[in-house]
């Protein structure tokens, strides 16, 4: 099996504004694999418990988008759950301040040769508080072109961290063939780097992807906006 990856950058959710307990430090958002020799793209997600008591926290599987690429997948959080199951059974308990690295998501394409990709929203709530919720959304893209890892690529490192919306974001490299900034939806918009190495961040708050594309593959970096 062969996978690859892209993106494995500590991420925030807009849904912490309402007091959640549950934060998001690191995850996958947008999986690649190479749909032509690849058997699945993986997810991985990491949550911390940001409050003073322990919890028990259940995944439900949501999807959006409508390409069809990911109607076969699978999901792993207290046990790993098969295509047709949509929530978890169990739960995982997080201690206060811990963190969880239980979670992965799967898509499968067995030399499938597919190109696009399609988004699933992973919610994680707590078993004794409907209320109490946070949702996650990762990308899984099929390219069966895709042949190098994002570690092989040059480092996006952007700041301010976070920025304003409509504020320039310096750090953008100048051997970058294209410039894009994807929303959690996965709606992609272009982007125009400046000549002071800089990129204008969009005119919405809340968490965004800028993509940069080289000739051998796409670096990424997540963006907050306020």
């Amino acid at each position: 099996m062969q996978k690859y990856w892209i993106l494995s950058l500590a991420l925030c959710s807009a849904q912490l504004v309402g007091g959640q307990s549950l934060m998001v430090t690191s995850m996958d958002s947008i999986a690649y694999v190479n749909s032509h020799n690849g058997t699945q793209a993986t997810a991985h997600i990491s949550v911390k418990n940001n409050t003073a008591t322990s919890k028990d926290y259940r995944v439900v599987r949501r999807r959006i988008g409508t390409t069809g690429l990911v109607d076969s997948n699978y999901f792993c959080w207290d046990l790993c759950y098969p295509t047709w199951a949509n929530q978890s059974q169990g739960t995982v308990t997080i201690a206060p301040g811990a963190t969880a690295n239980d979670f992965s998501g799967y898509a499968y394409v067995r030399d499938s040769s597919a190109n696009g990709q399609d988004s699933i929203w992973y919610t994680f709530v707590n078993a004794s508080d409907a209320n109490d919720s946070l949702q996650v959304p990762v990308v899984y893209a099929f390219n069966r072109y895709v042949s190098n890892s994002e570690s092989t690529l040059p480092l996006l490192s952007v700041y301010p961290q976070p920025a304003m919306v409509g504020q320039r974001i310096y750090g953008i490299p100048t051997d970058a063939l294209k410039l894009e900034w994807m929303d959690l939806a996965g709606r992609v918009h272009e982007a125009r780097s400046q000549n002071d190495g800089s990129v204008i961040a969009p005119s919405a708050q809340g968490i965004w992807i800028l993509r940069a594309h080289y000739s051998n593959g796409v670096r990424t970096a997540r963006i907050i906006l306020q």
